[in-house]
């Protein structure tokens, strides 16, 4: 086995465990589709709180 893949096997190895400390942090967040159309970019405008006219520009 390489270095390579001797590295990418140590990492498979340390991610795939558990974590055993049991700290978490939850994150609110908003996801949104793949691609880039005009409802995408309502979507975001309106998460940012942007003005109408910025809206419009855009």
């Amino acid at each position: 086995m390489n270095a390579s893949a001797r590295t990418a096997e140590q990492i498979r190895e340390l991610t795939d465990d558990t974590y055993k400390y049991g700290f978490v942090t939850d994150i609110e967040s908003e996801t949104a589709p793949k691609g880039l159309n005009e409802d995408i970019i309502r979507f975001i405008s309106a998460k940012k709180s942007e003005p109408e006219w910025l809206l419009e520009w855009r």
